[in-house]
Formats: C-alpha cells, sequence, structure tokens
C-alpha cells in the first residue's frame, strides 16, 4: 500500500549546500553592485639585518593620495582612487562600467620597533615599496673588551 520511504543524508547535504551557495551569491554580488569600496591591497613584508621592507599593490592610484603612517608596531597605508569626471554625452551610453571609484586600506603590525621618521617609500607601476630602519635599540651592537695587565705586586 505504502511505497517504502528512502531518506538519502547526502542528498539532502548537497541541497542545503546548494541553497547556502546561492544565499551568499546574491549577498555578495548585491556587495559589488555598490558604487563605493574599501579593498586591503595585497602585502610582502622581508626583514633584514637592518630594515623592515613592506610591498603593497595599489594600482591605478595617484601617489599624492596615498598617505602612509607608523604608530606603535602599526603601519598604515590609505589610498584613494577617484573617479574620472567625464562630459556626459546624451547620446552615448555604458553598457559595461567596471572603473569605479575606491580606496584602498590596510594596516600591518610589525615585527620590530621601528625608526618611522626615518622610513623611505617608493611607488612605481602600481607597486608600492616602503623601507623602515629598524630602531638603534634593536640593531646589534658589538662592545669591546678592554683588559689591563696584572701588575706583579712586590710581597711584603
Amino acid at each position: 500500500m505504502y511505497g517504502k520511504l528512502r531518506i538519502q543524508p547526502v542528498r539532502e547535504l548537497f541541497t542545503m549546500q546548494n541553497a547556502m551557495d546561492r544565499l551568499f551569491n546574491e549577498y555578495f554580488t548585491e556587495a559589488d553592485n555598490v558604487q563605493s569600496s574599501v579593498l586591503s591591497p595585497r602585502c610582502d613584508m622581508k626583514m633584514k639585518e637592518d630594515q623592515v621592507d613592506v610591498k603593497l599593490s595599489i594600482p591605478g592610484v595617484d601617489p599624492d593620495e596615498i598617505e602612509i603612517s607608523a604608530a606603535d608596531n602599526i603601519l598604515t597605508v590609505k589610498a584613494e582612487v577617484k573617479e574620472d569626471s567625464e562630459e556626459k554625452d546624451e547620446k552615448a551610453e555604458y553598457h559595461l562600467k567596471e572603473h569605479r571609484w575606491s580606496q584602498y586600506y590596510r594596516q600591518i603590525t610589525l615585527p620590530v620597533e621601528v625608526e618611522a621618521d626615518k622610513a623611505k617609500a617608493d611607488y612605481t607601476n602600481g607597486v608600492l615599496k616602503i623601507s623602515l630602519p629598524k630602531a638603534e635599540i634593536l640593531k646589534p651592537k658589538t662592545i669591546s673588551i678592554s683588559a689591563s695587565k696584572k701588575s706583579d705586586k712586590k710581597s711584603e
């Protein structure tokens, strides 16, 4: 009279996973449509004997729009890509527009104390390179030993 009821737990898991994927895709697709966004640039950090080198990828930014600061072992980099102001053409309309205004922001915890006032930065072809010298207290210091000759004392 009644057929067998088959429970397929793996199939149910895949159905739930597909529903969650659709939910997340819809949510993040809406977020991508927003005209402004804050991006976190990719970063490489290398520690040398006397300095820390940081390299960040920040393409399309005018060097005057980059702000770098270092305090309390935290390096902060902010940058902004401004939207191009262009004339409106009544006869033309965009079919695709992917270039947009955005901001870059990244805070990096430095592994050692640095002397921020002696830091150097260079921006070439969308890559920002920052060299931060280590603080003097962290650099190894050579301590010289002074030895005096032992004088012969005559016994009295």
